[in-house]
């Protein structure tokens, strides 16, 4: 889905949009292809339970979101493949993976290789066939063993604090990281009252952010050139294959208030799941813009964007103010400030490397 679908709209992508909502929400919507204020509402009450911006959009990411919260565990079968299958049955998969104390990984719902490697170990050890497909047998089996005290995720947050623990005085020489400027070529993002866009505050603050860590000794990857655009899907890709160590996209928030401004940043959180190792370079790269002036403080918090969820390392959304504010627009694409905040973001990233905690 590339268009987006909001209040006024009308047809058959609308009606659309509402029987989905009926079926996840368990609420009895109209369908009657009209965008109206029921609609809306119900837009953004899912939104707000997913973990994305309650905007009442439905944008790719609400679409993706929506097509995916209609998959139940056991509706269909569930294996690795190179197009690795994505629903709330994977998620509710890997959750009982996890709560069992097999290792099925982040609970993004994206059936991944641990994932596989999860559910041929628990069925090596139900005595089922080990095949690494989630069938009606392994579903039935992992049905009938789960148990509400049980923890989740024990050895993905084992895992993930292993490796923050192996970060102890490291630097950023070395570190590998990609620098991803938001939207791009042919999609601005939020525009300012100025004209100025989302993406190109983005490529200006990245390329200097780029630099910096370019020139402290680490290599950095940049995800789209000031021509380019890729997906938020091809963003993460590329961040997996390129093996990196850590993942900062930047960004700008926007709303109609222009009385709003501050910073905040956003990891990867899901229902019984948070990223402790993005929660805390989130925390850091927050304290650094906070104490860089990029104020009022907006907070950290968790979210289910594509590039959060989809890539295989830390991975924070850093925004620094608010487009739509007349307070922080200029000092958004002031070159001075843009320089105070890529200087902001690189000590964020050193602290990270080095294991100093957030203030």
């Amino acid at each position: 889905m590339t268009r987006l679908i909001r209040a006024g709209d009308s047809g058959a992508a609308v009606a659309d949009v509402q029987q989905r909502l009926a079926r996840v929400l368990g609420e009895a919507l109209p369908a009657d292809g009209r965008f109206g204020d029921t609609t809306l509402s119900a837009v953004r009450r899912f939104q707000r339970d997913r973990g994305l911006p309650a905007d009442g959009i439905v944008g790719p990411e609400t679409w993706r979101s929506l097509v995916e919260a209609g998959w139940t565990l056991g509706s269909r079968m569930l294996w690795h493949s190179r197009r690795m299958m994505r629903g709330d049955d994977v998620r509710d998969l890997q959750h009982r993976l996890n709560r069992l104390g097999f290792d099925a990984g982040a609970e993004d719902g994206v059936f991944g290789p641990l994932a596989r490697a999860a559910i041929e170990e628990f069925q090596r050890n139900v005595g089922l066939t080990v095949d690494g497909v989630a069938g009606p047998q392994t579903v039935a089996a992992l049905q009938r063993v789960q148990r509400a005290h049980q923890s989740g995720g024990v050895g993905v947050r084992a895992r993930e604090r292993e490796w923050l623990r192996g970060l102890s005085g490291r630097s950023l020489a070395g570190a590998r990281i990609l620098v991803d400027p938001s939207h791009g070529a042919g999609d601005p993002g939020h525009v300012g009252p100025s004209g100025v866009s989302e993406a190109e505050v983005a490529w200006q603050v990245s390329s200097r952010v780029a630099a910096r860590l370019a020139a402290r000794g680490a290599h950095a990857v940049l995800s789209r050139g000031p021509a380019s655009n890729p997906t938020p899907r091809e963003r993460a890709r590329l961040a997996n294959e390129q093996g990196v160590d850590v993942t900062v996209s930047v960004g700008v928030n926007a709303l109609r208030a222009p009385a709003a401004s501050g910073a905040s940043t956003y990891y990867f959180g899901a229902p019984h799941f948070v990223s402790e190792s993005g929660y805390r370079l989130a925390s850091l790269v927050q304290s650094a813009m906070l104490d860089a002036g990029w104020g009022p403080d907006c907070r950290v918090h968790p979210m289910t964007w594509s590039i959060l969820r989809e890539t295989r390392m830390p991975t924070v959304v850093a925004e620094p103010g608010f487009i739509t504010s007349a307070r922080d627009e200029p000092r958004l694409v002031r070159p001075a400030d843009q320089d105070r905040l890529a200087e902001a973001l690189v000590s964020a990233l050193a602290r990270f490397f080095e294991g100093a905690d957030a203030a």
